[in-house]
């Protein structure tokens, strides 16, 4: 896996296809800075994310039932990564103070290892 920056231009898109594609897989969403993240949600269904001018909002929960809504302000920078088993993925946003919120979908034992050999199938952007 290698996470690639989305340029602030393409967030939008971005994350409507991030949602589209991962829309009520178990999602896991941490905040944090330095070596310290603490846990928002564990296992709970991602319904979508979004993002408008410097907040980015993540939803999460049953669909009618209740819902989990973490709003990112100040964001400065995002970077995403999308594995190829069509089920996992990780999004990671940055706010104006260096703190981060990490976003993850799927589960983790298809998740390709960073360094991982892999046969250069995989093309580096």
């Amino acid at each position: 896996m290698e996470m690639r920056e989305i340029p602030k231009s393409n967030w939008k898109q971005y994350l409507d296809q991030f949602s589209r594609l991962h829309h009520g897989q178990g999602a896991e969403i941490e905040s944090g800075s330095g070596e310290m993240a603490w846990a928002q949600a564990r296992g709970v269904p991602l319904l979508g994310v979004s993002a408008e001018e410097n907040r980015i909002e993540i939803v999460a929960g049953e669909v009618g039932g209740a819902h989990l809504r973490h709003a990112v302000e100040g964001a400065v920078r995002m970077w995403g990564a999308e594995w190829n088993d069509g089920v996992s993925g990780v999004l990671e946003i940055e706010v104006e103070d260096g703190s981060r919120t990490r976003v993850g979908v799927g589960p983790r034992e298809q998740t390709i290892p960073e360094g991982a050999m892999l046969d250069g199938l995989y093309e580096r952007e």
